[in-house]
């Protein structure tokens, strides 16, 4: 078991550091937020595990799993997917010829809806069609009760 999925219990593939010192302190209630991201910048450095800066506030953690690879995060649900596949071929070297910069590594993220909250989405509009109306009858006026 790695030091990621130990701590996250393999629930969350890209926790918080609010998150992993919750998760933690269930088990040792006197750890101390100071000692996760003491410990997460170790781990960091060795390339145990990577900081994913997603720009919504807070960095996440994933295991470094290849150099580089992709994510789907969705707008909706805010879950952190990773994209299967490999990463696209010379985009470091690209980048590095076109920039002069000496590129490493690289991550690339996409933005969206994901097929959960769409199909969520779907059968909430679905079940909004299928509630009957009421209507006024001819001549009610709006707002007023019928019988």
């Amino acid at each position: 078991m790695t030091p990621s999925s130990r701590c996250s219990g393999g629930t969350s593939p890209h926790p918080t550091v609010d998150w992993i010192h919750q998760e933690l302190r269930k088990r040792e209630p006197r750890v101390s937020l100071a000692t996760v991201y003491r410990t997460l910048r170790v781990l960091v450095a060795e390339r145990v595990i990577c900081e994913l800066p997603f720009g919504a506030g807070q960095s996440r953690f994933g295991l470094v799993k290849e150099q580089n690879h992709y994510h789907f995060i969705c707008d909706s649900c805010g879950h952190i997917h990773d994209l299967p596949g490999p990463a696209r071929a010379g985009l470091e070297t690209a980048v590095a010829e076109a920039t002069g910069h000496r590129v490493i590594r690289h991550t690339t993220e996409f933005f969206g809806v994901c097929k959960s909250c769409l199909a969520n989405a779907a059968s909430s509009a679905e079940a909004k069609k299928a509630r009957p109306r009421k209507i006024a009858p001819k001549g009610g006026k709006r707002g007023e009760r019928y019988r």
